[in-house]
């Protein structure tokens, strides 16, 4: 598809994210960013090998656990189930993670990091709202591959989960804030502001209820559904709800008759 949808001079593209023609990709790869871009991070360094041998035993757990909750049912599986299938003792598992509850939902942190990492390459000018959710597009985008850091299908395991047990859907919703804080950080560093500022809120607000409509309007088919198509279901529907967004937020007001 290559349809554009386009209000106030921001574009969402249907394919990609909206800086998608070649100068643009070209600028973006050959110019170096400026002071204060993302290439300025402190985490940039590439991990040491402790670092990245803990992400991968969290990334283990939090994958053996889905498996397992997912085909079994939550309250069926164990700690030791989890730890004896990821090679690992059920005090590791302890380790990083609280909860049975917080190793299903782990997803939802992840998720919102790298919208937050794909959200600091955006260019920092311009539509915020614009630029947060070309970075969740292109997360999604992303996630259709099973090798993916924010896989698809663990996303809907985690999904069936939830809504199979009532503890883990409680949990979750304890999780409904924190899951943007790295998305809601970033938003305050692009428009030099704190947190808690109003414009930040707005937007994550704003993003996080285009994000519902999609699961809203296509609930089953993102849960249960084969996961390319379940992602691109899920970027229509964004697609079509930031562009009404923006066609409503853009419309005159009308004079009011005396």
């Amino acid at each position: 598809m290559t349809d554009r949808l386009s209000y106030s001079g921001e574009m969402l593209d249907s394919s990609t994210s909206a800086d998608t023609t070649q100068e643009a990709a070209a600028t973006r790869q050959d110019i170096p960013p400026e002071p204060g871009g993302h290439a300025d991070r402190e985490n940039t360094a590439p991990l040491g090998l402790r670092e990245r041998k803990k992400q991968q035993t969290r990334l283990r757990i939090m994958n053996v656990a889905l498996e397992l909750c997912d085909a079994q049912g939550f309250d069926a599986t164990t700690v030791e189930q989890i730890a004896n299938a990821a090679d690992v003792s059920p005090r590791t598992v302890n380790r990083y993670f609280e909860t049975k509850e917080d190793i299903v939902l782990a997803p939802i942190l992840d998720f919102g990091q790298m919208v937050a990492d794909k959200l600091r390459e955006q260019p920092p000018n311009g539509n915020q709202l614009h630029a947060l959710c070309n970075a969740y597009l292109q997360v999604i985008d992303d996630a259709a591959s099973e090798n993916s850091a924010v896989s698809f299908c663990r996303f809907q395991q985690m999904q069936r989960v939830v809504r199979d047990s009532p503890s883990v859907n409680s949990r979750a919703l304890e999780f409904a804030d924190s899951k943007s804080d790295a998305i809601t950080a970033v938003l305050a560093e692009r428009l030099g502001t704190t947190q808690g500022a109003l414009s930040v809120r707005l937007i994550v607000s704003t993003w996080q209820m285009l994000c519902h409509l999609a699961m809203d309007v296509h609930g089953e088919l993102i849960v249960d559904g084969d996961p390319e198509t379940a992602v691109r279901a899920a970027r229509a529907t964004l697609l079509d709800a930031y562009a009404e967004f923006m066609r409503v937020c853009t419309e005159p007001v009308a004079e009011s008759a005396e």
